[in-house]
């Protein structure tokens, strides 16, 4: 059941709650509470994948627990359309209000002078939902980011929940003999170089020209619209249960 619920859907450390979340922050998110989430402003599943604008995402954060305190650091997108990607991107640096570890900054590259004088994470949230629009959303390992992104935008009265599209889950239903599906060990498989990985945008590019090369595959399984996809993930699921 895991399987298939995954498919579907300095001084300034110390700024207060109150500064960091005043009311000039937070209303800017004001006018995505009532649209956020409904259905009917979806794209039709129905519809060609290839012919859709389809929105990569990635993000770093400070670790993996929002709820204990962790805070997202970068947020990147990427458009794809017609078996390309496009040329306009979504690439920001979140004021976490708090330290970046030492790990983090290592492995992403993100110091805490480069956040420093950056927008608070509602105010780039609010420049990525304008991003974002109705789009379906694509991610390694998605979950994840929709659920942080999610659980911070939660007080706001605002979720994320556009249809998505998790190429490890694609990659363990086309290649279930396989043992790792990571970024990492998809971008080796299909040779593609591992530039700017571990870097919000650069993790979206790199997502973006797998699941290109995933999606011709399924093409060429008949596999052309959401609706189809889901079908095929789901009985992928079902058959390694």
């Amino acid at each position: 059941m895991y399987r298939i619920k995954k498919l579907f859907q300095l001084d300034w450390f110390y700024k207060s709650t109150e500064e960091r979340h005043s009311g000039k922050t937070t209303g800017r998110l004001d006018r995505f509470r009532h649209r956020s989430g409904f259905r009917s402003n979806f794209p039709d599943p129905e519809l060609p994948l290839r012919e859709m604008t389809l929105v990569v995402l990635d993000t770093e954060t400070t670790g993996f627990k929002p709820q204990s305190g962790d805070e997202i650091i970068s947020i990147g997108a990427c458009l794809i359309k017609d078996g390309k990607i496009l040329p306009q991107t979504f690439n920001r640096l979140v004021n976490p209000g708090r330290p970046i570890p030492p790990f983090i900054t290592e492995l992403t590259g993100i110091s805490n002078e480069m956040v420093a004088n950056a927008e608070d994470f509602y105010s780039v949230a609010a420049s990525f939902l304008d991003f974002l629009k109705d789009r379906i959303i694509i991610g390694h390992s998605i979950e994840f980011d929709l659920n942080f992104l999610n659980y911070k935008l939660k007080s706001q009265g605002v979720r994320i929940k556009n249809p998505n599209i998790d190429t490890g889950v694609i990659s363990g239903a086309l290649y279930p003999d396989l043992r790792m599906h990571t970024l990492d060990s998809i971008l080796s498989r299909m040779k593609i170089d591992p530039e700017g990985r571990h870097t919000a945008l650069g993790d979206a590019l790199l997502t973006a020209g797998v699941f290109l090369n995933y999606n011709k595959i399924l093409e060429e399984r008949g596999i052309l619209n959401l609706s189809e996809l889901r079908c095929f993930l789901i009985n992928a699921a079902l058959l390694k249960i």
